[in-house]
């Protein structure tokens, strides 16, 4: 089914399927999407995720986006 995004949404959707399933740090996503190095907890991916989330997975038995604990997320292939 077709969802729609916002642009970094997708942004950060593209960035964690171009690993095919390899886990990605909070802080590499943060360069990437958002261009910006943190040194602090930053919540802004964390709401972002959130919201693919819900977008992407209605039925919350199916994960596809995994949170890897105490280091970033991965996308199940």
């Amino acid at each position: 089914r077709e969802v729609q995004l916002r642009p970094k949404e997708y942004e950060l959707l593209l960035a964690l399927a171009r690993r095919n399933g390899a886990p990605v740090s909070k802080e590499k996503l943060l360069e990437e999407v958002w261009d910006q190095r943190v040194e602090t907890t930053s919540r802004t991916l964390d709401q972002h995720i959130c919201e693919l989330r819900r977008k992407l997975e209605p039925d919350t038995t199916s994960k596809r986006i995994r949170t890897i604990r105490k280091f970033g997320y991965s996308l199940k292939p």
